[in-house]
């Protein structure tokens, strides 16, 4: 059985959070946007520096040069008022970024007590470069067709690929969605796709993979729909990028410990490794909502602690060869308690091995973590 290494990178009372935006750049900088300390008000919403962190601020954590976990630090980036020509964003929770080009895109989100979907100029896609800069320069980006945009949403799930930028589900004004949408940048254009088999769902989570014989896909795992998903375990939903089209397919068990349980707002993310033992693992998935509160979004629900391997033998159909591993976590390591309603995000270092991060959360006394923990599995 593979075995997990949970490492803690930092542990930080400024970057308390869950419901937050999160992505990883391909050199190991972490990067973290919104979210909310207490239910349904957003952090870093202040409108200047005399009262708190500015409005549209990002926070950044160099997970390769960063030194021991009591002296790592974030580093907070400010927008750049004096430059800009558009509005900045407004604080948000269950928002999403995506990294494309250089480029930080955040869209979606809930503003407010009312936890009502960002509307207006507010919605829609903003971004800025990630160049180093000490600030943040926000530019709105406007569609070339925006009847086709998608409803305006949260907690729904968004991956970047080749100059597109895939938005999917979510929770609207009422009720959930299935829906799935991209977004060319170079044309600033936006595609129907076809919609995921239902239930429609909110807080779910895709993983961009490659499928040989398929090209690049979506795997979709898990969510919410008035219960956890999904029902029958353990099954992946799988969009095919160049087709237009979904399927479902139903991996096989670990021989040991059966398929994961449901769960929603969840980690699960992009993983390869160099081991030969772990060459068909396309994606890792842990922790997670198990049981929704009867407080709803106000309360702190059951969580997982797990962790698991989805995996695709080489050399078989897209829909066959796959499998569910589970991943040993050694009761003597320091981890993560279990918790929800946290983004996931993974990237590769020079050693060809994933790290996938686990930033914030909500835990089950129903506050909120400052931790940032890096997994590898070997």
């Amino acid at each position: 059985m593979p075995i997990a290494r949970w490492s803690l990178l930092t542990r930080s009372s400024s970057i308390v959070r869950s419901s937050q935006c999160f992505s990883a750049t391909k050199n190991g900088v972490l990067i973290t946007y919104g979210g909310e300390l207490k239910p349904r008000i957003p952090v870093d919403n202040e409108q200047d520096s005399t009262q708190g962190i500015l409005k549209g601020s990002i926070h950044t954590f160099d997970s390769v040069h960063s030194k021991s976990v009591d002296n790592a630090t974030w580093a907070t980036l400010s927008p750049n008022l004096s430059s800009q020509s558009g509005i900045v964003p407004d604080a948000r929770v269950g928002a999403t970024t995506a990294i494309d080009d250089g480029y930080l895109y955040l869209w979606g989100g809930r503003g407010g007590v009312d936890m009502a979907p960002l509307h207006g100029d507010q919605a829609g896609f903003f971004r800025s470069k990630l160049d180093g800069s000490s600030t943040v320069n926000w530019e709105h980006v406007p569609a070339s067709n925006p009847t086709d945009a998608p409803e305006p949403r949260s907690y729904h799930s968004t991956v970047s690929h080749e100059g597109k930028i895939y938005i999917h589900a979510g929770c609207p004004t009422a009720g959930r969605l299935a829906s799935l949408h991209s977004f060319d940048i170079g044309t600033r254009t936006w595609n129907i796709l076809a919609s995921a088999p239902d239930p429609a769902r909110g807080g779910t989570t895709l993983v961009l993979a490659n499928i040989s014989g398929a090209g690049p896909v979506l795997l979709r795992y898990g969510g919410f729909s008035g219960y956890q998903l999904p029902k029958e375990k353990g099954i992946v939903d799988i969009y095919v990028i160049n087709k237009n089209e979904w399927h479902t397919v139903h991996p096989t068990s670990d021989p040991a410990h059966g398929n994961p349980g449901p769960r929603s707002v969840h980690g699960f993310a992009s993983f390869q490794s160099r081991s030969s033992a772990l060459a068909d693992a396309l994606a890792v998935l842990y922790h997670g909502e198990r049981d929704a509160s009867s407080l709803g979004h106000a309360g702190a629900g059951q969580f997982w602690e797990d962790v698991w391997l989805l995996s695709k033998s080489q050399g078989s159909g897209l829909l066959e060869g796959w499998s569910w591993g589970k991943v040993e976590v050694p009761e003597n390591q320091e981890k993560p308690k279990g918790r929800g309603w946290f983004p996931s995000a993974s990237w590769v270092g020079e050693d060809g091995e994933t790290r996938a991060i686990l930033h914030g959360g909500l835990l089950p006394s129903n506050g909120r973590s400052g931790e940032l923990w890096e997994l590898t599995i070997a």
